[in-house]
């Protein structure tokens, strides 16, 4: 009878034991859970701001921007054209 008794009270121990385990094992999952979800939020954020970086590079960089600062600035496009018609050697012995 006491041998029944030792044996019922090891296996409500047991059970305990891997019920504790179980439990902390859930919280390290579910927290895991939280930072994986703050992760995909700040992914996200980052994607999202990474592509209006790339929208006004483009757009910072393109040919008709970069013609009117010129023109703010005051530069002039020079539409005379200038030709060389002697076709000589310039670097000749």
């Amino acid at each position: 009878m006491k041998k029944i008794y030792l044996i019922i009270t090891f296996l409500i121990v047991v059970a305990l034991t891997l019920e504790a385990g179980v439990i902390y094992l859930s919280n390290q999952r579910a927290g895991n859970s939280l930072s994986v979800s703050k992760m995909k939020d700040e992914i996200a954020t980052l994607t999202e701001e990474n592509r209006h970086l790339k929208k006004n590079v483009l757009k910072n960089t393109s040919l008709k921007n970069i013609a009117s600062k010129a023109a703010e600035l005051g530069f002039t496009s020079d539409v005379q054209t200038i030709s060389l018609s002697r076709s000589e050697r310039i670097a000749s012995r």
